[in-house]
């Protein structure tokens, strides 16, 4: 499948303008209906200033932030942000001035039109959706932030933009965790936007940490770090700035996965020489054992959306391939039988996939295997691929790779596509998407 094609069947887009409007605005809203071979193309044009100029470095500050909501919708697979060089008029002050046949000339059916304004301390946008189509109104919304926010604040616009004009979340304002040698040389968890900018370090361990996993809130991280020279888990609760031993034994403890409730955790650990799966309770610590195989080694489980069921990986057939079991441990079968290593699978927030790392003659890629077709498909295929995971909405995949020569991050559609470097510092290693965030400004 080509990325044109991704970008196209994954629509539904029909931009479709509900034929009544809402009595006491008359605001205009697209739907998504069914799958549609077009995208909704979208120009967003340069801010509108309420004063003249307000200094060099805010007018390069405001162009900035204009540029950061182009590019966060641009990243959504349902939307085309249109190249400026194409708008008709780089500014509309009034949306009465619009002269739609300009713009859908061009097929933009959508303009994205802000006023800003600012008193150096704090950021105010007046933000209007205009649809070209219908000569209406689709959203209008005035935003207000400490100045220091100002590029969060673009995301959290973003996302509502992209809600009104798709009917799905977006993913602007999630984050990645990821570990890193960026600091002295040691594996530290770290922590960014999901584009890559504003990294900030988690752990000071000063040792090795390995597999973080969000928890369903996104306020806490479970990952494994060695920082008392044991291999146990820990949890990081992101906004109390505090870490907590979750789990300590003779050996090694790894590869944490939350349940969708965050009731649970499920993790491999050493049992009687052997690595087995269990399950320990957040709230009273309580462990279950849910693997039985003194022969095999059990690691890198990840639950479904439901709950219901976990996958995880296994060398009972010889070498390390996906499996699936019920979450009590019940119901075992194999998923994957290509290729003769195949390791760390992340369920779909959709439920209908599921992405790992597969060895092949050349090395290591990023494969995603789809229930419905029950046959993998290679989305990479350059240097060494691996630790993929999905983005909360099912669209993208976050993963690690050497193409470079050095582990760096990057995110692609989930068919291969759109292909985007997050990280450049270090070495880079196992990513973690967030679930979503609104970020509140009041």
């Amino acid at each position: 499948m080509t990325g044109d094609s991704f970008r196209h069947i994954v629509i539904a887009l029909g931009i479709v303008l509900l034929a009544t409007f809402l009595p006491a605005q008359g605001d205009a809203y697209l739907q998504l209906t069914d799958y549609g071979s077009s995208l909704i193309r979208v120009a967003v044009l340069d801010y509108n200033l309420r004063a003249e100029s307000y200094g060099a470095s805010w007018d390069s500050t405001i162009a900035t932030l204009a540029q950061i909501l182009r590019d966060d919708l641009d990243y959504s697979p349902f939307i085309e942000v249109v190249d400026t060089s194409l708008y008709p008029r780089r500014r509309v002050d009034f949306p009465k001035n619009i002269d739609p046949f300009e713009w859908t000339r061009q097929g933009i059916q959508v303009l994205v039109i802000g006023d800003f304004d600012t008193d150096g301390y704090e950021v105010s946008l007046k933000m209007v959706v205009w649809s070209t189509t219908g000569m209406s109104k689709m959203f209008k919304h005035d935003y207000k932030c400490d100045a220091v926010q100002a590029r969060r604040l673009t995301h959290r616009i973003s996302d509502d933009i992209h809600k009104i004009l798709t009917g799905e979340e977006g993913v602007a304002q999630t984050q990645i965790s990821f570990v890193s040698t960026r600091w002295s040389g040691k594996k530290e968890l770290f922590v960014c936007d999901y584009d890559g900018y504003a990294p900030r370090r988690i752990t000071n361990s000063n040792s090795i940490v390995l597999s973080p996993d969000w928890s369903p809130a996104g306020d806490k991280i479970a990952y494994m770090s060695f920082k008392n020279d044991n291999p146990d888990l820990y949890i990081y609760d992101v906004y109390k700035n505090r870490e907590t031993l979750l789990a300590h034994h003779v050996g090694q403890s790894i590869t944490p996965s939350w349940s969708p409730d965050g009731r649970y955790i499920c993790y491999s650990r050493d049992f009687s020489g052997n690595s087995e799966l269990f399950l320990v309770d957040t709230r009273t610590n309580e462990k279950t054992r849910l693997t039985y195989t003194p022969y095999s080694i059990e690691s890198s489980p990840c639950f479904s959306p439901t709950g219901r069921e976990i996958a995880f990986t296994s060398d009972r057939s010889g070498a390390p391939q996906i499996y699936i079991m019920d979450a009590m441990g019940a119901n075992c079968r194999r998923l994957t039988f290509e290729g003769n290593y195949n390791d760390g699978a992340d369920w779909s927030p959709r439920g209908d996939k599921i992405c790992y790392t597969s060895r092949n003659n050349y090395g290591f890629d990023i494969a995603v295997i789809d229930f419905a077709a029950g046959t993998p498909i290679y989305l990479t295929s350059v240097g060494n691929n691996e630790n993929p995971y999905w983005s909360p909405d099912g669209y993208h995949i976050v993963f690690s790779s050497s193409r470079t020569g050095r582990y760096q991050l990057y995110t692609m559609n989930w068919d291969g596509t759109d292909v985007r470097r997050i990280t450049g510092l270090g070495k880079n290693s196992s990513p973690a998407w967030s679930p979503r965030y609104k970020w509140s400004f009041d």
